[in-house]
């Protein structure tokens, strides 16, 4: 009796534990499923999020402390609201708990306590005007820039110019058209530098050889360089368009800029371009897998400058490429040497890079191959690489069905130093970038990647350190935090495969463990 009695109980055991091991395996697998799932639905989309947020709005940074310190008693601005003080602390202004209108307001006026005047400190003034209470004031502003103010208008005026902005310009919106961060410091200070320095510096940017420019000027919101004239303006330059083959380039142009040209440039513009160079100016060049062959373009920069590209030799990297596209190349900063010079052009650009590795990609979509000339004067220019593939990349062409695999320039700098009056050091800059996507729209204005700041580390560098300043915008939520392909892949095979197949032999053990209890 006592026999059956304990078999009973046995087996009652073995039941309990066998099943509950079976069960505890089974949900335990159904819950890596469902969190597979989550995980596959935001690979798609590209970007997984952890929240970034800096809470500090209104705080002044050490960029613009030096920047507008080195103005000394040149910085005199007056900050005019056009609306009442109060009215900044309306609750309609609030998104996410934060008072939008009020942290511009606090910003502008933490500007003030800074620069009083003290000292060698320059002056940052604010006042507040209500809309149409001083009828002349405002005209004065409609009749010199045709700009109709209103109760969001912010202007700052300076002794030599003024800026008039809007509330909505101190913010960045995403694709979906909600706040994304706030870009006040940067905003401001900018405008202040406009406001202060006696002229513009200008960037030129050439068409009528296939680029996506227009004459006179124009670049509308559906051109493809839309943005790079949209930050370069934002960021104090004075942007043109020039057609090199009659038109002379602007003497006041510091950066000129090529950008996917489909059709080869006259060898008139060419020697337009080398006399350009001659002295403390900067030429930047944007092809991609696309661009065909363009020889005097080529001649001109591997001749006189050692960089060249390999038409249509299109580069795809399977392991570190971004939005689940091999053509999308996540971009490697080239090594810091220790011997690189702090005044060196490409160290400072891939400094500004590497502070971004491990944080914020920069993408290279559609890039082609770059080379440098194999046989380099070290006297006559000196290449540098500012970014390269990884060693996983390869190119390849279909129309010479030839290739290469590893390590690749996917942005090269030429630099030719001489001396000029009373021994001064003069440079001249080539900067030839492979994707014409890295300088998109899409990239610099609403792009998740690290592209702007880069592409406005090299406008500061060619154009001048009061221009284009280094400060990041305050994100209001999460910030995207990007993964490539390869980690994902990796990622989907540990989380599909291994810890399931862990949990099931663990579940097996248990059960036929259980078994002899």
């Amino acid at each position: 009796m006592n026999n059956k009695k304990n078999a009973a109980v046995k087996d009652n055991r073995r039941y309990k534990y066998g099943s509950l091991s079976i069960v505890f395996t089974v949900v335990f697998i159904a819950l890596i499923i469902a969190f597979n799932l989550v995980m596959s639905s935001l690979s798609l989309s590209g970007n997984l999020t952890v929240d970034l947020t800096k809470e500090e709005y209104t705080n002044i940074s050490d960029e613009t402390m030096r920047l507008l310190g080195d103005l000394g008693k040149d910085l005199d601005i007056t900050v005019t609201f056009m609306s009442a003080r109060d009215k900044f602390d309306l609750d309609a202004n609030t998104y996410k708990g934060i008072n939008l209108t009020g942290i511009i307001r606090d910003l502008v006026e933490n500007y003030s306590k800074t620069f009083d005047g003290s000292g060698d400190k320059g002056t940052v003034r604010v006042q507040y005007k209500e809309i149409n209470t001083d009828p002349e004031f405002e005209k004065k502003y409609l009749e010199e820039s045709t700009t109709v103010l209103t109760g969001t208008s912010v202007i700052v005026q300076g002794k030599h110019h003024y800026r008039v902005l809007d509330l909505s310009s101190f913010f960045t919106m995403n694709e979906s058209g909600e706040y994304h961060s706030f870009n006040g410091e940067y905003r401001l200070t900018t405008a202040i530098l406009q406001a202060s320095i006696t002229e513009p510096q200008v960037v030129t940017i050439t068409y009528d050889n296939g680029e996506p420019a227009g004459a006179d000027g124009v670049i509308t919101v559906n051109h493809e360089v839309a943005g790079i004239k949209y930050v370069l303006e934002e960021a104090g330059f004075e942007v043109k368009t020039a057609n090199l083959e009659s038109d002379d380039i602007d003497d006041r142009t510091k950066i000129l800029i090529t950008y996917k040209p489909t059709n080869d440039l006259t060898t008139e513009e060419t020697d337009k371009i080398s006399k350009y160079l001659k002295t403390n100016k900067a030429y930047m060049v944007f092809v991609d897998a696309e661009t065909p062959e363009l020889p005097n373009l080529q001649s001109m920069l591997n001749d006189y400058w050692g960089i060249n590209y390999k038409p249509f030799h299109r580069i795809t990297d399977d392991e570190h490429s971004l939005r689940n596209n091999s053509s999308v190349i996540k971009a490697k900063s080239a090594a810091l040497a220790t011997d690189d010079a702090n005044n060196s052009a490409a160290y400072q650009i891939r400094k500004t890079a590497s502070e971004l590795e491990g944080n914020i990609a920069v993408a290279m979509a559609n890039s082609v191959e770059l080379i440098v000339r194999d046989d380099l004067t070290k006297d006559a220019f000196t290449v540098e690489k500012v970014f390269t593939t990884y060693e996983t990349a390869e190119s390849y062409s279909s129309k010479t069905g030839t290739g290469n695999k590893g390590e690749m320039p996917l942005m090269l700098l030429s630099t030719k130093h001489a001396y000029g009056e009373n021994n001064v050091s003069e440079y001249g800059y080539v900067m030839l970038c492979s994707s014409t996507d890295f300088a998109s729209s899409m990239n610099l204005i609403a792009g998740t990647y690290g592209n702007k700041r880069v592409f406005l580390s090299a406008a500061r560098v060619f154009g001048a350190d009061r221009v284009a300043p280094d400060i990041d915008s305050i994100p209001f939520g999460d910030t995207a935090l990007t993964i490539e392909k390869g980690t994902a892949k990796t990622l989907t095979w540990i989380i599909c495969t291994l810890l399931p197949g862990a949990v099931i032999i663990f579940g097996i053990v248990v059960f036929f463990r259980r078994r002899h209890l």
